[in-house]
């Protein structure tokens, strides 16, 4: 029974939130206090991402909790508002990793969304947008988070969210 009081949104957002934690994250790393869960499609994204990197002789990007976390949520909220933009509820990238803590001296963001696109899809789009394919490719960053989330309408929503730390002061 449905509570009279709960607004339907909220129900969307709970749904929203059940079908991105269904796609049974995997540990990847090590199983210390910053290891992250992939899902199979995040894991996919990052193979691909560091992989390029590789190619053009970059350090590997290494799985960031912080950025994880904002780019599920963004991931998340585009999929409830159906809407694919960097910029939601007057938000921005730097917006989203400041309010999960991450102190950034670089932030960028992808994003990509399509009826039943894949991993691979969203990266073949991104590596073809020269602005997309820079931010796999920027030097300077050095961590990564990635989410996919699938709305009920079957439209998927992709975010990599790219970053490097401030360094802490002496």
């Amino acid at each position: 029974m449905r509570c009279p009081h709960r607004p339907l949104s909220v129900l969307i957002v709970l749904a929203v939130a059940a079908v991105s934690l269904a796609d049974a994250p995997k540990e990847k790393g090590d199983k210390g206090p910053e290891a992250v869960k992939l899902s199979k499609a995040e894991q996919t994204i990052l193979d691909l991402t560091n992989a390029r990197r590789e190619k053009d002789k970059l350090a590997p990007l290494k799985p960031n909790p912080q950025l994880f976390e904002a780019a599920r949520a963004h991931s998340a909220n585009m999929a409830e508002q159906r809407k694919m933009a960097h910029e939601l509820d007057g938000k921005n990238p730097a917006d989203r990793v400041k309010a999960v803590g991450y102190r950034f001296g670089h932030v960028g963001e992808n994003v990509a969304y399509g009826d039943d696109l894949d991993a691979r899809g969203a990266f073949d789009l991104w590596m073809n947008s020269p602005h997309h394919k820079e931010n796999i490719l920027k030097e300077e960053y050095e961590e990564i988070g990635i989410g996919a989330v699938r709305n009920r309408q079957g439209e998927v929503y992709y975010t990599q969210v790219f970053g490097k730390q401030l360094k802490p002061r002496d």
